[in-house]
């Protein structure tokens, strides 16, 4: 029965990954059952490997493996009968090779990506900074504290007396100033 279970399981997951357009021969499927005793009020996650899911005895193995990492974890076994708890099957398809696209290289000037100047609340006083957007920085741009960095999802302060460097990947390198 669990073996039909999770072959149910692992058809309806495959499925999904080859309705995504992912090629049946880069599905690679993991099998994890939550065991526990009874009467426990946690449980453990068990990986299944190919040699446990193929034998007859999967559920013998399943509990001698349960046993084992109980041991490991406690130091102790309980006489108590197993019980299964949750049965996952998860379905990974091939990854596709990305590759990071290098920001083009725009020297240390941030004035490109200079929106306007504007008055902060930083360290218990206002003080002048500058307001970038992040979408026209290019790598090795650097931008000297204080200010702020825009984009569509997020914004960056860089504190006085620090300074981000645009890495080739588009990251923000914040760093104190070198005095």
């Amino acid at each position: 029965e669990l073996r039909e279970v999770l072959g149910e399981m692992a058809g309806a997951a495959s499925a999904k990954l080859a309705e995504e357009g992912v090629p049946r021969d880069e599905h690679e499927l993991r099998y994890e059952i939550d065991v526990r005793y009874q009467g426990q009020g946690f449980e453990i996650p068990m990986t299944l490997t190919q040699s446990m899911l193929s034998a007859d005895d999967i559920v013998a193995r399943l509990g001698a493996a349960f046993d084992e990492e109980h041991r490991r974890l406690f130091s102790f076994l309980l006489p108590n009968a197993r019980e299964i708890i949750n049965i996952r099957v998860s379905a990974v398809g091939g990854r596709p090779d990305v590759a990071w696209r290098a920001l083009p290289d725009g020297g240390t000037s941030a004035q490109d990506a200079l929106i306007e100047r504007h008055r902060i609340w930083v360290d218990g006083g206002w003080t002048d900074a500058g307001i970038y957007d992040r979408a026209k920085l290019h790598a090795d741009n650097v931008i000297a504290g204080p200010a702020i960095v825009v984009e569509m999802d997020s914004t960056t302060l860089v504190l006085p007396e620090h300074s981000a460097t645009v890495h080739a990947n588009g990251s923000l390198l914040i760093h104190p100033t070198e005095v």
